[in-house]
């Protein structure tokens, strides 16, 4: 599994080497965090649904891209949930981030197709 470092506070306008949380703004004074954004190294924005690591409600979305983050705020683990979602990969997939140390699972929903979801995949994963 790889894992991306937590940048603080690069530039919003020019690409980094790895993605960072750039939580949303309107949502930062709230008790309960149920939203954040991610920016990839092209400096994209990622929208994503937090859950926690155990909420099995996480692991019931298809065609979304799954992000598993560490308390640091890292990504530990990140994968296509797939078109059906397949319980038994997906569970194990999660419990193979929680042993690395993932305490939220990120759901984000809005990558239209495959080619979006590998597309945004490849941007938040570290450079090889």
């Amino acid at each position: 599994m790889a894992a991306l470092a937590l940048l603080a506070g690069p530039c919003e306008d020019r690409p980094v080497r790895t993605a960072r949380e750039a939580p949303l703004r309107g949502a930062a004074q709230l008790a309960e965090r149920r939203f954040t954004a991610w920016r990839g190294r092209s400096g994209r924005r990622y929208v994503a649904s937090v859950f926690a690591v155990q909420d099995g409600h996480a692991l019931n979305f298809t065609d979304a891209v799954l992000l598993a983050v560490s308390p640091e705020r890292t990504i530990v683990a990140a994968r296509d949930s797939g078109a059906f979602g397949i319980d038994a990969a997906l569970t194990r997939w999660r419990d193979a981030a929680a042993m690395a140390g993932a305490c939220e699972i990120h759901v984000h929903l809005l990558a239209e197709d495959g080619a979006s979801r590998r597309a945004a995949l490849a941007d938040l994963m570290p450079e090889a």
